[in-house]
């Protein structure tokens, strides 16, 4: 009699132990270095920003800055406009986060008024100065191409939509309520629209002032507001 294997044959009983996927074993790193490629593309895209209009940077400036090829970069990207538009997702994204823990209904409810136009002014003055640079190109491309504002005007909506449902409640029983919220956000959008374009004095982006102006503003032209 033939000593039974101690190795299963082919078509004989399953092995204990589950099988694995390599495939997907190898190709996690892959998928993990095309994520860290992208990501440091788009760090230097904002870094270069930062100090110049979006058309003047070209992709081996891009490039240079995080060390990569350009051959990588068009591995990520089809053209500069695709790169740009990774940017404003990216953007997008980190704003949304931002306002869903800083002005969750559950942090500010019991704020006082005052605290809370702070808070809200505080941090739209500091997300525009973290993304002065591609704000500032996407309001300079927008006049030939709309669609190119078109995410940073929903992200305001989101934001105007958020503080129309934090201030409200507290305007009492005024029928124009929600009219005077977004009249107010509007106004403060302007603002930030010419301080990204125009940097005017007296209080510029970057003043620490700014945003404790737009909230005393904005808290005059919708008082009386109940705390």
């Amino acid at each position: 009699m033939t000593p039974a294997s101690p190795f299963p044959l082919p078509g004989t009983a399953r092995s204990a132990f589950p099988a694995l996927d390599t495939r997907s074993l190898l190709h996690a790193p892959k998928r993990q270095r095309a994520r860290d490629t992208e990501q440091s593309l788009l760090a230097a895209g904002r870094t270069l920003l930062a100090t110049r209009d979006f058309e003047a940077i070209s992709v081996a400036q891009i490039v240079a800055a995080c060390e990569l090829s350009v051959g990588a970069f068009y591995g990520r990207f089809r053209d500069k406009a695709a790169f740009f538009e990774a940017l404003q997702t990216a953007a997008v994204h980190e704003a949304q986060q931002a306002m869903a823990h800083h002005l969750a209904s559950s942090r500010c409810a019991a704020l006082p008024t005052a605290v809370l136009l702070d808070k809200a002014m505080r941090l739209l003055v500091r997300g525009c100065r973290a993304q002065r640079g591609l704000l500032r190109a996407a309001l300079q491309q927008a006049g030939a191409r709309p669609q190119a504002w078109q995410p940073h005007g929903d992200c305001a909506t989101a934001f105007a939509d958020r503080m129309v449902a934090l201030l409200v409640p507290r305007l009492g029983d005024d029928t124009r309520a929600e009219a005077k919220v977004r009249f107010a956000m509007q106004a403060v959008f302007g603002m930030l629209v010419n301080a990204l374009l125009h940097d005017p004095l007296p209080v510029r982006l970057d003043d620490d002032e700014l945003p404790v102006q737009m909230a005393r503003l904005i808290g005059s032209y919708l008082a009386p507001m109940r705390d």
